[in-house]
């Protein structure tokens, strides 16, 4: 894999994707805890039909995850790769009629108008700390008016640990939790750090604060560990 790929190639490139999912892989049990807390954080009943979009979808693992357990869902997975979106139509044949794929960057000035709503649910994982606070505050307000009253939006992502010690520690704890509870283990496999883009996380204080101030109530975390966290809000 060629190192000097820029950040807008990185999610065009399989063997990135592929790397990407190697390392997802390596912190399932961890992976598994978020997407289960951004599923059960949905309000609506299990059977009802909702409509759900997913920002920064991927190949819409998340997705497949509310599908899975919402039988009469149906959603939309908005994202800018091309090969992120040609690989979920791929993973995902099984939900044919129940899954759509648009393609756009989070920061389009009329992201909203492609993706069609309203929505019962917004969500997303691992995505929006690709947006600059303030185009990160801008997404949520701009959300909030996709969501139907009663519906949600729920982010699965990480937050900006306090100091570079806690930052630390946060990634000692997670390496202990992979190990099995043992302090030392395989050490993480040498690879290519392809880039693909700058992270901008929040702290939690401002990431409820900016949903909040975009008009979402009850606005909380609802799953932590270490600084990887689920939080949202309720229209």
């Amino acid at each position: 894999m060629d190192a000097n790929k820029t950040n807008e190639n990185a999610w065009k490139d399989r063997d990135f994707i592929a790397s990407w999912d190697e390392r997802t892989e390596r912190e399932k049990s961890i992976r598994d805890m978020q997407v289960k807390s951004v599923v059960y954080a949905i309000p609506h009943p299990k059977d009802q039909p909702i409509r759900v979009l997913d920002l920064g979808a991927g190949w819409g693992a998340l997705t497949a995850a509310v599908l899975d357990d919402r039988p009469n869902a149906s959603a939309v997975c908005y994202d800018g790769s091309e090969e992120m979106i040609a690989l979920g139509r791929e993973r995902n044949a099984r939900f044919a009629g129940r899954i759509e794929f648009v393609l756009g960057p989070l920061d389009a000035p009329d992201w909203t108008k492609r993706v069609a709503g309203p929505f019962d649910a917004v969500i997303s994982a691992r995505a929006l700390h690709h947006l600059t606070h303030e185009q990160r505050r801008r997404l949520f307000r701009e959300a909030y008016g996709l969501v139907r009253p009663g519906g949600c939006l729920v982010n699965s992502d990480s937050l900006r640990a306090e100091s570079e010690t806690l930052r630390q520690r946060y990634r000692d704890i997670r390496q202990r939790w992979i190990n099995g509870g043992r302090e030392s283990g395989p050490a993480e496999p040498q690879r290519v750090r392809l880039p693909h883009g700058a992270h901008y996380n929040g702290s939690m204080e401002e990431e409820l604060s900016w949903l909040r101030e975009a008009g979402f109530r009850d606005v909380d975390v609802f799953w932590k560990f270490t600084n990887y966290a689920v939080y949202g809000g309720f229209r």
